[in-house]
């Protein structure tokens, strides 16, 4: 399944995750496995925008 979120709804859902009090180890493996994926997508995010600025700083004038 995927989700498509915008950062503030990401934002949100992992404040909601690190305040979710688990029952289990069941429920922590669920929560453990979410924060990974979200920390995933931040990280993604960020190395997208330092290729998009390493890109920029070798063309600063766009080609049109």
């Amino acid at each position: 399944m995927k989700l498509d979120l915008n950062t503030k709804q990401l934002e949100l859902l992992e404040f909601i995750m690190s305040e979710f009090k688990c029952q289990d180890d069941e429920e922590r493996a669920i929560v453990d496995s979410i924060e990974a994926q979200i920390y995933d997508v931040k990280e993604e995010d960020i190395l997208r925008a330092i290729g998009i600025m390493k890109a920029q700083e070798k063309h600063p004038e766009p080609e049109w």
